[in-house]
């Protein structure tokens, strides 16, 4: 089965840490869609910086989860919010979502199929 994740290597990441992993998992969760709102807002009001930090937050979350397409695309959202030209970024913010949407599931099933 094919994840939005590097299974092998996130639980090396977790030391197999089952109960861990679920909390970062309802945590990416919970705050993921809130930082992409943040990037959002901070676009529609040209705050570039904002917008800026707001993907960089969630790039370094989705980093522990071994999510390189989903990793791309937060860096993606970083790099158009820094150079200031916020023209491109609804799509950018858009793809995001879609691959943290992906992201959150395959990771949700994952845990859940553990317990």
């Amino acid at each position: 089965m094919s994840r939005a994740f590097e299974e092998k290597e996130l639980l090396e990441q977790v030391d197999n840490d089952w109960d861990f992993l679920a909390d970062t998992v309802q945590m990416l969760a919970a705050d993921g869609p809130a930082l992409i709102n943040d990037i959002r807002r901070a676009a529609d009001t040209g705050d570039a910086p904002a917008a800026a930090r707001s993907a960089h937050a969630l790039k370094g979350m989705i980093s522990n989860f071994c999510s390189p397409a989903a990793h791309s695309r937060a860096q993606a959202v970083e790099q158009l919010s820094r150079s200031g030209d916020l023209t491109p970024l609804p799509a950018a913010v858009a793809a995001l979502e879609s691959e943290l949407k992906t992201l959150v599931g395959d990771l949700t099933e994952f845990v859940a199929a553990r317990a």
